[in-house]
Parts: structure tokens; C-alpha cells; sequence
């Protein structure tokens, strides 16, 4: 079986309040040895520690996605920092712009966004990114904190969920951000999406379901969980012209380089 690694992941949402081992047990059994449990508020960080530290095989990352950029401080700030330095915390995020599915003003977002990042650069710690209609300001963002490649480790961190162009996508791997590929490329209508992968390459892509959300096209419109990252995985290596298994140890290479596992 081909070991996988669920990169992003929300398994502290109520859509898994019935059955979240048995989710966890059936990811395990599909092949996927880590997780990433993504706290994207404050009141979700001490859920995803304890989950991770519940499960050895999920870790976490705590951020604010820009749904909440408005609730950006300096507290909140040294706060994260706090609990940045515990082990079972791997990353920073989400954090990002979201000009489509929030009337927070971009002026709020961005400020937000380019001050969490910066705080991911000092305290040498990977981000995790939403980016929805924002790509242009994104990359601005990206260019303005990091100018250069990691000297340190692969990646500066990861674009989450990434939806955008193959020339953007280009961009930001080689700004030092792995791509984050979920349901969305089995869509049949993603064709764009899947040339953007397939132009850029395996080596700068993670895997992750984003479960609840996003299941991949056999399930759409159903809940997502972890255990549906081999069919993700399936059509990104058709897409990527290479073996299943080649993929899954590429991206799973890849999924502990990012989060310096």
C-alpha cells in the first residue's frame, strides 16, 4: 500500500463530532501515516493540540484565516508565539486573503496577512496559506517577506487549496511555497488546474484533503475525510504521468520537508 501524508485537514469540525476516531482509523487503514490538523481560529488552537497530542500520527498548525483577520492584535500575536514552541505544532496557518467568500476589507486582510507572515519568517516557523481570488496580492505579499528560496529548509511553506494559474503557480514555487493539491483536480472541468500541476512538477507539491470540505469528484457533494487522499493521489499521478507509488513518496517527502518532520 502507498504511504500518503494529509497535509491540511480539519478533523475538529462538527462534521466529525459522531465519528472522528473511526475517521482517523479509516485514514489509517487507506494508507495515510500523517496528518495535519489546521486550527484556523483561536478557539480551535487547544482543540488541535490535544487531537495531536490524542493521535501520533497528527500533528497541527494554528493560525488566522482571513475569514477572522479582523480579530488580529499584538495578544493574539504572542499568544501564537507561545504556543508555536510546543512540539505537536508544526506550522503556522491558516493565515492568507480570501476576496471572495468574506466582506472583511482587503485593506484588514492584507495587513493581517503580512504581519503573520513576517512572524512566520522570525520565528522560523512554515505557513500555511488561503488564497481565494487573491493571487496578484498574494504574490506580493510573498515577495515582499521572502525574496528568496529558504536557505534553511525546502519550503517557506505551503499554498494551501491552490486554485490559481500555471504561471502563478510557478511563481510561487519558486518563491520557495510547495502547492497544496486536493479534490479539486479530479474535477472534470479543472483542466487548467491539472496543466498547472503537471507544469510545475512533483517536487513542489503536497497532497491534503481539506477535509469536511472539498471531497473529490466520486463523492461530491458528501463529507470528505482523510481516507479519500488515494484518490486524489490517483489522479494526480495520472496527471502527472508517474506511478501511484512514485507519488506517494515524492509528496509524502515533500509533506515532511515542509513541516520539518
Amino acid at each position: 500500500m502507498t504511504e500518503l501524508f494529509d497535509t491540511h485537514a480539519h478533523l475538529n469540525d462538527d462534521a466529525f463530532a459522531h465519528d472522528r476516531q473511526q475517521a482517523l482509523e479509516r485514514a489509517g487503514q487507506a494508507g495515510v501515516r500523517g496528518i495535519v490538523e489546521i486550527a484556523d481560529s483561536p478557539g480551535d488552537w487547544a482543540k488541535a493540540i490535544a487531537l495531536s497530542r490524542a493521535w501520533p500520527s497528527v500533528r497541527c498548525s494554528l493560525g488566522l484565516h482571513p475569514y477572522y483577520a479582523d480579530q488580529y492584535s499584538p495578544e493574539l500575536v504572542a499568544d501564537l508565539k507561545k504556543r508555536a514552541d510546543i512540539p505537536e505544532v508544526v506550522a503556522i496557518g491558516e493565515i492568507g486573503l480570501d476576496y471572495v467568500k468574506t466582506d472583511i476589507p482587503r485593506a484588514i486582510q492584507l495587513e493581517a496577512f503580512e504581519r503573520l507572515l513576517q512572524a512566520c519568517r522570525d520565528w522560523d516557523r512554515p505557513a500555511v496559506i488561503h488564497c481565494r481570488g487573491a493571487y496578484q496580492d498574494l504574490i506580493g505579499v510573498l515577495r515582499r517577506v521572502f525574496p528568496r528560496p529558504n536557505q534553511t529548509h525546502r519550503y517557506h511553506g505551503v499554498v494551501h487549496c491552490f486554485s490559481g494559474t500555471p504561471e502563478e503557480g510557478r511563481v510561487c514555487a519558486s518563491l520557495g511555497f510547495a502547492l497544496g493539491v486536493d479534490g479539486p483536480v479530479t474535477y472534470p472541468k479543472n483542466d487548467e488546474l491539472r496543466r498547472a500541476f503537471y507544469e510545475i512538477g512533483v517536487d513542489s507539491l503536497v497532497l491534503e484533503t481539506d477535509s469536511p470540505y472539498l471531497p473529490p469528484q466520486s463523492c461530491r457533494g458528501k463529507r470528505n475525510d482523510p481516507a479519500r487522499l488515494a484518490e486524489i493521489a490517483e489522479k494526480l499521478s495520472s496527471v502527472l504521468g508517474i506511478s501511484a507509488q512514485e507519488l506517494g513518496k515524492a509528496t509524502t517527502r515533500n509533506a515532511r520537508a515542509l513541516y520539518r518532520l
